[in-house]
């Protein structure tokens, strides 16, 4: 019997072990998905509804971006790469949407620079006639900021800097129509 009650006893105690391992990882788990996120003690995380991070990132002329200096207009940035397939398809509509809410939305292209290669992305912007300003992330350091898993990602900033959709993967254009249009009439 007492072979039986160490046992269980054993057993137990393996239980609660594993129960206070389980709760330790739910609770680092919840509070690294976004509980400081926007709170000002650390990075933002990019989380639906949360500040989207920010960065500073140049484009292939040189020129310096800084997401934060855009606080008070919409902003758009869509993560790609030239051998995308769905970065392709996505391309001319995003395109189209530039041209008609290009005026009330900042539209950046962020070319995944550290799995592309320049010549090609330069060849890409030319030969899909991309006229917003495309951003060179050299090191991948934005979209690391942005935890970037699969590409094309669109994210859509609120004049307040508050991520209000983030997209992973080819978006439609009846989506592409209406979360610009949304985007376009945010205050």
């Amino acid at each position: 019997m007492t072979g039986k009650r160490k046992s269980g006893m054993g057993f137990t105690i393996f239980v609660v072990v594993v129960l206070l391992i389980a709760v330790a990882v739910v609770i680092n788990v919840t509070k690294s998905n976004g509980s400081e996120a926007g709170a000002g003690g650390g990075a933002a995380l990019p989380i639906k509804g949360y500040q989207a991070p920010d960065f500073t990132l140049k484009t292939f002329d040189g020129q310096a971006v800084t997401l934060s200096q855009m606080k008070g207009k919409p902003v758009f940035l869509n993560f790609w790469a030239s051998w995308c397939p769905p970065c392709q398809a996505e391309t001319p509509d995003l395109v189209e949407m530039h041209k008609k809410y290009g005026d009330k939305i900042a539209f950046y292209g962020i070319n995944l620079t550290q799995q592309d290669d320049q010549q090609k992305a330069l060849d890409f912007i030319k030969n899909y006639k991309i006229d917003y300003p495309v951003l060179s992330d050299a090191e991948g350091k934005v979209s690391d900021l942005y935890r970037v898993q699969a590409i094309p990602t669109s994210v859509f900033i609120a004049p307040d800097g508050k991520i209000v959709e983030l997209v992973q993967g080819l978006m439609t254009k009846q989506d592409m129509d209406r979360l610009f249009g949304e985007l376009a009439s945010a205050k």
